[in-house]
């Protein structure tokens, strides 16, 4: 059995592709939330992700914010000019799959029990890292016991091992930070996991940045987005994410 493990979509179609196409053999997927916004391709990353394995799917912050949109209205105005023309050209049938994503918790697939959580936690730090304190990663799993605690939010690959607990970040498949143009993701494989990542050609979506008409006004923005993106830091080139590039994380 091959359980498929993605995250931190972010509206990138042609890298979520890109995964599903190098594993078209997976049995079973874990979806671990942000499936479109930010980003120019959010209807093409929503018929990818209806046509996916089975599996199951939990909800991150920006998939709430696709079904509230005041959980975002007072954001730069760069952000909400972008976030806005996403809602506004989002078939509305997409927000089937939104509402269908579940609350954080304790699930089973292939007879692994694993807890799933986004990786967001409201009031707390901003990213779970590979150099949080296990405290800011116990949080994540919520009091759960379940041997395996997936998650994502910090678009960055890694595993740590905590008092009996394997906590794992299958890295972003639309939005890397580490400066590689790589979509990340993760395999448990007869209930064994590993770290994976994949090529794939970013053109479309460059061009689809350039139709985003709302920010016509904001072009220095566009450019620092496009700019991210072929770079591989997709929230600039700063820190703490250079410091994890250098030390080869993905």
């Amino acid at each position: 059995m091959k359980v498929l493990v993605i995250a931190d979509i972010h509206g990138n179609a042609d890298a979520l592709a890109a995964v599903l196409d190098k594993e078209s053999n997976a049995d079973r997927t874990v979806f671990l939330g942000d499936a479109v916004l930010p980003g120019p391709q959010a209807n093409e990353t929503i018929v990818l992700l209806n046509a996916m394995p089975p599996g199951t799917h939990v909800v991150g912050n920006h998939d709430s914010e696709m079904l509230e949109p005041e959980l975002f209205a007072n954001f730069p105005e760069q952000w909400l000019a972008f976030f806005n023309w996403v809602l506004d050209t989002f078939d509305p049938n997409g927000f089937e799959f939104l509402r269908s994503l579940k609350p954080p918790g304790d699930y089973e697939e292939d007879g692994v029990r694993m807890h799933l959580h986004h990786g967001f936690i409201k009031g707390g730090p901003r990213h779970p890292l590979p150099t949080s304190p296990d405290e800011h990663l116990l949080n994540i799993a919520e009091g759960s016991d379940a041997p395996f605690v997936l998650f994502g939010h910090s678009h960055i690959q890694f595993t740590r091992e905590i008092g009996g607990q394997t906590f794992i970040n299958p890295g972003s498949i639309g939005q890397n930070r580490c400066g590689r143009q790589l979509a990340c993701y993760g395999l448990f494989e007869d209930g064994v996991y590993r770290h994976c990542q994949v090529s794939y050609d970013q053109t479309r979506w460059l061009e689809a940045m350039d139709q985003v008409s709302t920010l016509d006004e904001h072009p220095e923005f566009r450019d620092w987005l496009k700019d991210g993106m072929v770079s591989g830091f997709g929230v600039g080139e700063n820190e703490p994410w250079t410091t994890f590039s250098a030390e080869g994380y993905c």
